[in-house]
């Protein structure tokens, strides 16, 4: 399901800020190690909707990505998954990779600390 889908069933709850989140999985083959994950599924990142914007944060390769947008447009493509999920409470976790995935496991308040690729993160969030 799209996000603009997802959104629109949400529109009367967007007044106000949503406590659900969307993971969105996408591919990239920008880094040395995406040969080694799961073709299509290779980056993960948050997309939380509030008051007329969308906040995006998300690891890349060099930094820390965290910026409001008004539209889905140039975030979100057709061949992208977006799975909608509500945060747990945050923990201080022992160990956190400092990867796509460990970002979104904190946002997302997921301490399962063998959750290491988009991948195994999409099949956890699917149960």
């Amino acid at each position: 399901m799209a996000l603009v889908d997802l959104l629109s069933q949400h529109k009367q709850r967007l007044i106000s800020v949503s406590s659900e989140v969307y993971v969105v999985f996408k591919d990239d083959t920008s880094n040395w190690w995406s040969p080694f994950l799961k073709k299509g599924i290779r980056h993960c990142y948050v997309v939380k909707p509030a008051i007329d914007k969308l906040i995006v944060c998300g690891k890349s390769t060099n930094d820390y990505e965290l910026y409001t947008i008004d539209a889905k447009n140039g975030i979100i493509e057709d061949n992208y998954f977006i799975l909608s999920y509500k945060p747990k409470k945050c923990k201080r976790f022992l160990f956190m990779l400092n990867t796509c995935v460990g970002h979104t496991k904190q946002i997302l308040g997921i301490n399962k600390p063998f959750i290491w690729t988009p991948y195994q993160l999409l099949k956890y969030m699917r149960k």
